[in-house]
């Protein structure tokens, strides 16, 4: 009697495991399927405008007139701001895809400079035209390589991310293996939409930034101001990769040698597993990580995520303040700078992101940093409340500092910072330390996702 009912009893606790197994792999299947829908829509959404973009830059290096000019550099500006906001919903499961957003937020802000330019009565010289067209050259490629991304979606209805390897192929049993695409694409098409991607973003790593004045444009130095003096060899800089490899959390490792780049900030790039990065031939630094690997669900909160990259950076020797943190949902990026003598030094930042599965670090960029650290003396400077009562009576102060900003025309700033409050919103001035003129406005848009500076 009792077996048949301790028999009953577990055949009920198995049907209801059975069926509460399969409502769940039944809602995960909805779940993913309801992502990538909304993933398509925001690519296919992204790869319009860019198609779009592409169309007015043409345009607009064709046009003569003023009023065409300034018509088709408003539409390129337009359309860049259009395609950033629906590529900031494309998702991407590890760090990256930086170099895209940057590429799209320079090339609408010097349209943008130069249709405020043309409609103040100036023309375009011989510099703006040759940055135009640079801007286009590249531009061209991006396009084209989006569009093949989404034509391949629809026709081979190709995967979001890379399929993990079957057991036969892990044994290396499953025939021949598909070789991996390079960085530019060259070598295969990829596996995947978000492959696809980060290819493209590497890509556009290797190319020079643009020279130009505005908002967004890239400051530039002859000779990197803040790589340590000295020349290390290949098995110095495998040697820096191994250590720092242990310090995100790696153990026993030994990165392999993926080759060399170019330039001033150049040096041996190395790959282990999904990271990579590469170790500066001078000062044999690590200028730039990145983690591939797939992220698994969201444990963690923003605090968390902001003590473990404060932990990171910690670890790698870094002593910065971190300054502002975006959120991805799989990972959060944060920005760090370094300080002197209690003034933050804007130009001299660290990006970084932690994975919110466990808190890793999974990506790192110290190329501003070793581009532009160095020692400042500061000039005197007028008294902080003496600066603050040339602000607008109704600005409600919330916090101030000194810092050093970047200005257009490679020109950095001695600057008061104040937080502020102004008619319900929240603006960040910066006003010269030394005059205690206006030197630059920014407003603080707060989302789900983070605070954004436009």
């Amino acid at each position: 009697m009792h077996r048949k009912f301790w028999v009953g009893t577990l055949a009920v606790a198995l049907l209801v495991s059975l069926g509460w197994g399969l409502n769940e792999y039944r809602l995960a299947g909805e779940y993913r399927l309801a992502s990538e829908n909304n993933n398509r829509r925001a690519l296919t959404d992204f790869a319009s405008h860019l198609d779009q973009l592409e169309t007015d830059m043409a345009k607009g290096n064709v046009a003569n007139s003023p009023n065409q000019q300034v018509f088709y550099l408003s539409q390129v500006s337009s359309k860049s701001d259009g395609a950033l906001k629906d590529f900031a919903q494309i998702p991407a499961e590890q760090a990256g895809l930086s170099y895209i957003g940057q590429f799209l937020t320079q090339s609408g802000d010097f349209a943008r400079t130069l249709a405020q330019k043309v409609a103040s009565g100036g023309t375009i010289s011989a510099d703006d035209e040759k940055n135009l067209q640079e801007i286009h050259d590249r531009l061209v490629p991006v396009n084209e390589k989006v569009q093949t991304i989404m034509t391949r979606m629809d026709t081979e209805n190709l995967a979001w991310t890379d399929p993990a390897p079957s057991l036969w192929k892990r044994l290396g049993l499953g025939g021949p293996q598909i070789a991996e695409a390079s960085a530019d694409g060259s070598e295969a098409a990829s596996k995947s939409v978000r492959s696809g991607l980060d290819q493209l973003d590497v890509s556009l790593q290797k190319l020079p930034p643009f020279s130009y004045t505005g908002e967004f444009s890239a400051r530039v130095v002859e000779k990197p101001l803040g790589l340590p003096a000295g020349q290390v060899s290949r098995a110095q800089a495998q040697s820096t990769a191994q250590s720092f490899l242990n310090k995100v959390g790696y153990t026993n490792v030994k990165p392999d040698f993926a080759g060399e780049s170019k330039g001033d900030l150049g040096g041996y790039s190395w790959q282990y597993k999904d990271a990579y990065l590469e170790v500066s031939r001078q000062g044999g630094v690590v200028t730039f990580y990145q983690n591939q690997r797939p992220i698994d669900p969201r444990t963690l909160s923003l605090d968390d995520a902001a003590k473990k990259a404060q932990a990171a950076l910690q670890t790698l020797g870094w002593k910065l303040a971190i300054t502002s943190n975006e959120d991805f949902g799989s990972y959060v990026k944060f920005e760090a700078v370094a300080e002197q003598d209690g003034v933050r030094l804007y130009p001299d930042k660290v990006r970084l992101a932690i994975a919110m599965d466990n808190g890793q670090l999974i990506s790192l960029d110290a190329t501003p940093y070793y581009a532009f650290h160095h020692a400042r003396t500061f000039p005197a400077k007028i008294a902080m409340d003496q600066a603050a009562r040339k602000l607008r009576p109704n600005f409600k102060v919330l916090e101030s500092r000194l810092a050093v900003i970047a200005k257009p025309g490679n020109q950095e700033v001695y600057a008061y910072e104040f937080l502020g409050r102004y008619l319900d919103e929240e603006y960040l001035l910066y006003l010269n330390a030394q005059t205690g003129n206006e030197e630059k406005i920014q407003r603080v848009i707060k989302t789900p996702r983070g605070e954004y500076l436009q």
